[in-house]
């Protein structure tokens, strides 16, 4: 009867958790937002689209829409200011926007329809880069930089600029007539951020530069440090493992994901359970009773892998 009664305190702070949300969030379900822009029957010229609303009271966020001619979602995202800008292209959209809440979302606007027209001006138009994507952690130097044409654009101009310890130019190349290169992979000669840039340019105008970073890693993280349970520890079957992480000792830092093996052979030809965590604990329930093993390896955002643990024995009963 006590678990019981437990149970139901526990199923009413949750929903009083809910309901105090509810009542702390302004309604805002007959609110509606006023856009700025584009505007109905608006024409844009270029690729550069400024969607822009005014900031609602009890809004935490806005939910803005676009599609295209073929009624496919070229935008369905959820933002926390009161303005947007994307790259599209040439063609007839409509757009639309809602505010939202925890607690409540307002009804969206009416849709409105905007018209992108190609335009000789480069000068209020953006290179929309494609792969490799911003922040990208990678051991590899075979990189092949993309980005998206620009239809009035003759050629384009990249530079990539290494920044470690300052910061310096380490390539650079014009008049290039695709949208795709791949560079001598001797530039990236040293594990760091290599920020790579690309404009277009026609005979009347050029974009300003579009930027993002790659970051080169090529050191390995150090192997992890079990912490318990210790080795041949008799334990009940729901076990906390523990360990001290592996470290990115390399010029470039990230992120470490740790990854637990299980088995029930020492050689974990048998491997009952396998996990990625960012902890350096991880909690396991076993169903079955007997001898185990278990080791951890880290891996780093550009996918080195540590060398694994020692290997350690725990008896469940």
């Amino acid at each position: 009867m006590k678990k019981s009664n437990n149970t139901l305190l526990a199923l009413l702070l949750v929903f009083l958790a809910f309901a105090c949300d509810d009542i702390f969030e302004e309604d805002i379900s007959n609110d509606i937002l006023q856009i700025i822009s584009p505007i109905e029957g608006e024409t844009i010229q270029g690729n550069t689209v400024q969607f822009s609303w005014q900031n609602l009271d009890g809004a935490d966020g806005y939910r803005i829409q676009v599609i295209n001619a073929n009624h496919i979602y070229e935008v369905d995202s959820l933002v926390s200011v009161s303005t947007l800008v994307y790259i599209l292209n040439p063609g007839e959209y409509q757009w639309r926007i809602r505010a939202e809440n925890f607690a409540y979302t307002s009804p969206y606007t009416f849709p409105v329809n905007f018209t992108i027209v190609i335009s000789d001006d480069l000068s209020d138009q953006t290179v929309a880069l494609h792969t490799p994507s911003d922040n990208f952690y990678t051991n590899n130097t075979n990189i092949i930089f993309t980005w998206n044409e620009i239809i009035s654009a003759d050629y384009y101009n990249i530079e990539i600029i290494k920044k470690f310890n300052g910061q310096q130019t380490v390539f650079q190349q014009s008049a290039i007539t695709v949208t795709n290169l791949n560079i001598d992979p001797n530039t990236f000669d040293e594990d760091a951020e290599y920020i790579w840039k690309i404009k277009a340019l026609n005979s009347i105008s050029e974009t300003t530069y579009s930027e993002r970073s790659v970051f080169i890693d090529r050191v390995i993280p150090s192997q992890p440090l079990l912490v318990s349970p210790l080795d041949q520890e008799t334990e009940s079957t729901a076990i906390n493992f523990n360990w001290t992480n592996g470290v990115d000792l390399g010029n470039v830092k990230s992120v470490i994901t740790n990854k637990i093996d299980i088995a029930t052979d020492i050689d974990f030809n048998s491997i009952i359970h396998s996990a990625n965590t960012t902890n350096n604990t991880y909690q396991f329930e076993f169903d079955t009773v007997g001898t185990y093993f278990w080791r951890i390896k880290a891996i780093d955002a550009a996918t080195n892998e540590s060398d694994y643990s020692n290997v350690r024995t725990v008896v469940v009963q």
